[in-house]
């Protein structure tokens, strides 16, 4: 009942221009157009994860939605990034037998937030493929155990990440974080679900940070 009174107070504008969009959109056409798709799919091989895909590149309309998502409390933007993932990537990498498993954010930035970001859009995935989500992992607090303003080389060693599962994790896990940095994050999520049981890991984010 609010919200079409709301978007006539203040009209929806878009997350990247913020031009005026069609309602229910994040994105105004123009800079849907400009997304920084990947040309090869953004596909990576790590120690353990079998295989990562990044269809967007964080630069442009892709980096404003993450940035949506993470520091503007916007959380409906997950489900257009959601069908960006699945519909830039083959189905098959979308087994029914996987459960996608949501990178866990560092408890104090969830909180700040009031929702874990990678959860919501594991969730919007999840809601498009059919898949069953797990919350498989948990992330340590504190002030070292988060990666955001680390350089290249203290993510490459995992400092200040711990990640550990909860329990027996799936035989067969789908990670699903927001952005790709150095692969770090994800190599220590798929190592602790390994170490619970997982046979194969694979991995998705948004986007890869140039």
């Amino acid at each position: 009942m609010l919200r079409p009174l709301l978007d006539l107070l203040v009209p929806p504008a878009c997350w990247s221009c913020r031009g005026p969009v069609n309602a229910g959109s994040p994105l105004c056409p123009a800079c849907a157009f400009e997304l920084p798709w990947s040309v090869d799919g953004g596909r990576h091989r790590g120690r353990q994860v079998s295989r990562t895909a990044t269809p967007l590149t964080l630069t442009g309309p892709a980096r404003d939605l993450v940035h949506a998502l993470k520091f503007r409390s916007a959380p409906a933007v997950a489900a257009l990034m959601a069908a960006h993932i699945v519909h830039a990537l083959p189905a098959g990498f979308f087994a029914p037998g996987a459960t996608i498993v949501p990178v866990p954010a560092h408890p104090g930035r969830r909180r700040r937030r009031g929702y874990d970001h990678a959860d919501l859009l594991a969730r919007a995935i999840a809601a498009r493929t059919g898949q069953q989500v797990a919350v498989a992992l948990v992330r340590a607090g504190g002030r070292r155990a988060h990666q955001r303003g680390s350089g290249r080389a203290d993510r490459l060693r995992g400092d200040g990440l711990s990640v550990t599962a909860r329990g027996p994790a799936p035989a067969r896990c789908l990670l699903v974080d927001d952005v790709r940095t150095t692969g770090a994050t994800l190599e220590a999520c798929a190592a602790a679900l390994t170490l619970a049981g997982a046979r194969r890991v694979d991995a998705v984010a948004y986007a890869q940070a140039p």
